[in-house]
């Protein structure tokens, strides 16, 4: 008889409406991880000190709409993607966070997230738009708009659904997913499609992870896809998994590159092996849709884990797992 699947080791509450993305806050130098962020359909921007359990600043990010993405790159600043909105740069070091700078997000009406990376020193900052087809990428550092993507016939396409940055040896491109379910890679180095794949179901959700060189696309419907990219910079689809019930809205690889994690509109969080793609274990005790997904790359000093999972859904709570370390 199989063991029964474990319990959270904590949950954070205190968000008043669905968290819709989560983020670990980059610790200070010389010490551990300690806080962990979350936006909120609302558009509320929340951190949780994890070591006392409780809220230490909680602000109003969008009026709009919800916060879809956040990313942290130092202990004083956090990014934050408002959906209908703009992307900010915000100072969270002072008791009122305040914004530094923000990019403008031109008429764009999914929930495709935004992705920072760094290339040869500078940053750049993907996000979705103009329109529901094209990307645009700004230099964060001159604050200057470089460029922007649009495939050749929008109409076969559909909208963007997703995209992220990736790095395959020297090589630096751009995966968009899109209505189709047509996979493109943007090659940076000319800003062309260099290789494209398809999948047979509309894509919710997309992650991928450098150093094993496999993505994940998770749908709305039971299919799960893994796609591969190879050195040459050519993607392909190369593995269909199912899932029990249908529908996906966040994924995750772990930063060994060992599990591959979803999180199901099913409230289920579901743990596949990296290497066999078998499934490990099916966590269950969120109540509604696991929104977001996010791994901590650093040591937790308060729960004892380098790779502390939290998950956040519509029941407006987080859930932290520490699952096999």
């Amino acid at each position: 008889m199989s063991s029964p699947a474990p319990d959270p080791v904590f949950v954070l509450r205190g968000a008043r409406s669905p968290v819709m993305s989560v983020a670990f806050l980059h610790p200070p130098e010389g010490e551990n991880l300690q806080k962990i962020a979350a936006g909120t359909q609302d558009g509320h921007i929340l951190i949780w000190d994890l070591k006392t359990k409780c809220v230490v600043k909680e602000w109003l990010g969008n009026s709009c709409s919800s916060i879809l993405w956040l990313h942290s790159h130092s202990p004083e600043e956090l990014w934050t993607h408002g959906r209908h909105d703009r992307i900010k740069l915000w100072d969270i070091s002072a008791s009122s966070p305040k914004v530094k700078v923000q990019y403008p997000i031109s008429d764009y009406l999914g929930f495709s997230q935004s992705h920072l990376t760094n290339v040869d020193n500078t940053k750049l900052l993907a996000i979705p738009g103009p329109n529901q087809e094209g990307v645009t990428i700004w230099d964060i550092d001159m604050k200057f708009k470089v460029c922007s993507l649009l495939p050749s016939d929008p109409t076969s396409c559909g909208s963007l659904m997703q995209v992220r940055w990736v790095k395959i040896e020297t090589n630096v491109g751009l995966i968009v997913v899109y209505e189709s379910g047509h996979i493109s890679l943007w090659g940076w180095s000319n800003r062309k499609i260099i290789s494209e794949a398809q999948v047979s179901e509309n894509p919710i959700c997309l992650t991928f992870d450098d150093k094993t060189q496999t993505g994940i696309i998770g749908t709305a419907s039971e299919k799960v896809f893994l796609f591969h990219i190879s050195n040459e910079f050519m993607v392909s689809v190369t593995k269909e998994l199912h899932i029990t019930n249908a529908g996906l809205s966040s994924c995750i690889i772990r930063p060994d590159g060992k599990l591959l994690v979803t999180g199901g509109w099913d409230s289920r969080i579901r743990i596949f092996s990296n290497q066999k793609h078998k499934p490990l274990a099916v966590l269950h005790y969120h109540k509604k849709t696991v929104e977001s997904l996010a791994y901590s790359t650093s040591n937790v000093e308060c729960f004892g884990s380098r790779f502390l999972l939290a998950a956040g859904s519509s029941d407006k709570s987080i859930s932290l797992w520490n699952l096999f370390t």
